[in-house]
């Protein structure tokens, strides 16, 4: 495929979810040393960025919404119609989501290493032993001991679960089919009361199944932009509105005045409604020819480094404070918070071109059924 098979719109909006994580995340900054986060308003730019600061980890439903459109627009008919093989879906998987994974890993490995050596406990994630060492190199480590070493990795080890579920889905299920999709999103929401992260896994991936069909059932009709630009506006507003909502509670409640659980019902009312239509608003709205997503779809590419490569940074600097004696509040304050993320992003931009593109490329050409056919890696692998 080549790089026009690309949906710039979802690739920005990715890159955005990755960095709504990473300020969700900074709240680690005030744990080195032992130390704790009093009250979450104390936290830089909180006026501006509140919404991430109380509640960036609900970006992580945009990702698994997400993986699920582009996983069934890409893969999903041709795996079905098999033309797709097992090995070349994973070889693909591997070699874009393994060469990063390993080194984070290795880094997370070092750095808490060199904290229990000097007599101190593991930063924010403990479980730093030599078989939770093994399950993070099989993508294993959230379904036997949860947070371990690179913590916030755990999505990743649930996606890898959920490819190979899709995969034979696809194989024996009609990915256009409506109805299994319906029922494996229901499955995914009984399941968030047995596993929560396993259930918004499931949840969310086969969701962007149905975003899927609607959008390739909407764009086969030809798009009509007035009305595409209503849909991502009426988003945008609920986006809003979701913002006020983290900042003043009026809906939250009232949902508890009727004995209702009312924030359980907001995120419940986010993955299931606003994540999917954003999705599918983005989708449509690149499909009615704007060229404005392309500027900003370089964000998609480093999405990946930013939500590995965070918590080693952060990881880094706990050991300078901890051994070596720096002052954590620099760290803390705003100065921090932007040096910090323009130190993220650079280092981002490095790995995708230096490590993850490389050794994506060279891990394709080797592990190819025929390597001298072997395909350039795919830039609209997510």
């Amino acid at each position: 495929m080549s790089d026009t098979k690309r949906l710039h719109a979802l690739d920005a909006a990715r890159g955005l979810a990755a960095l709504a994580v990473v300020i969700w995340h900074w709240q680690h900054m005030y744990l080195i040393g032992g130390g704790k986060l009093a009250d979450r308003s104390l936290q830089p730019f909180y006026a501006l960025l509140y919404p991430f600061y109380e509640a960036g980890w609900l970006a992580v439903e945009f990702f698994f919404t997400l993986s699920g459109f582009v996983f069934f627009w890409l893969y999903g008919e041709r795996i079905a119609a098999g033309t797709l093989s097992v090995r070349a879906f994973w070889v693909a998987r591997f070699s874009r989501l393994y060469p990063l994974h390993l080194v984070t890993l290795l880094a997370v490995a070092g750095l808490q290493g060199i904290l229990l050596a000097g007599g101190h406990q593991s930063f924010v994630y403990g479980g730093t032993t030599l078989p939770n060492f093994v399950l993070n190199l099989l993508f294993l480590q959230y379904f036997i001991h949860g947070w371990t070493f690179n913590g916030p990795e755990w999505s990743v080890g649930v996606e890898v679960l959920l490819y190979g579920l899709f995969f034979i889905y696809c194989r024996f299920i009609k990915p256009s089919w409506t109805i299994p999709l319906l029922v494996m999103v229901g499955l995914g929401f009984w399941l968030m009361w047995v596993d929560w992260g396993l259930g918004r896994g499931l949840l969310g991936f086969f969701a962007g199944g149905i975003v899927w069909l609607a959008w390739r059932a909407l764009s086969a009709r030809g798009l009509n932009p007035r009305w595409v630009g209503l849909l991502l506006a009426a988003v945008f507003a609920l986006w809003i509105v979701g913002v006020l909502e983290l900042g003043t509670h009026p809906i939250a409640g009232w949902l508890n005045s009727l004995g209702l659980q009312g924030w359980r019902w907001l995120e419940n009312t986010f993955r299931l409604v606003l994540v999917p239509l954003t999705v599918l608003a983005l989708a449509l709205h690149e499909g009615t020819g704007v060229t404005f997503w392309r500027h900003l779809s370089p964000l998609g590419d480093l999405t990946y480094a930013l939500y590995l490569l965070h918590f080693p940074l952060q990881l880094l600097i706990a050991v300078g404070v901890t051994l070596w004696g720096l002052p954590v509040e620099p760290f803390q304050s705003t100065l921090g918070l932007i040096g910090y993320l323009a130190t993220l992003i650079g280092l981002s931009i490095l790995s995708y071109h230096w490590l993850e593109r490389p050794a994506q490329t060279w891990l394709r050409s080797r592990l190819a059924a025929n390597p001298a056919k072997s395909p350039a890696p795919l830039r609209v692998d997510p």
